[in-house]
């Protein structure tokens, strides 16, 4: 199957994922999902959201790529 074809049904059934996430799901690495969700960025299909860290501070020790998220926000799957 085609990876921008995996990323899109992985994000229009879970709505939301995590590069982390995304990348184990279509067996491939973060740095080809980032390129492709770019892609789906642009197109107006994704939407990048960053979360807050949990515990509130700054420190930067947290895995900073799981506090990004996915979300798939277009109706079709194109």
């Amino acid at each position: 199957m085609n990876l921008f074809t995996q990323i899109r049904d992985v994000l229009s059934t879970q709505k939301r994922a995590s590069l982390t996430a995304l990348a184990k799901a279509c067996q491939t690495t973060s740095e080809e999902v980032e390129a492709l969700l770019c892609f789906y960025e642009h197109k107006g299909c994704v939407r990048r959201k960053n979360l807050r860290l949990p515990c509130g501070t700054t420190c930067q020790q947290c895995d900073l790529s799981a506090l990004v998220v996915y979300e798939w926000i277009f109706a079709n799957n194109t």
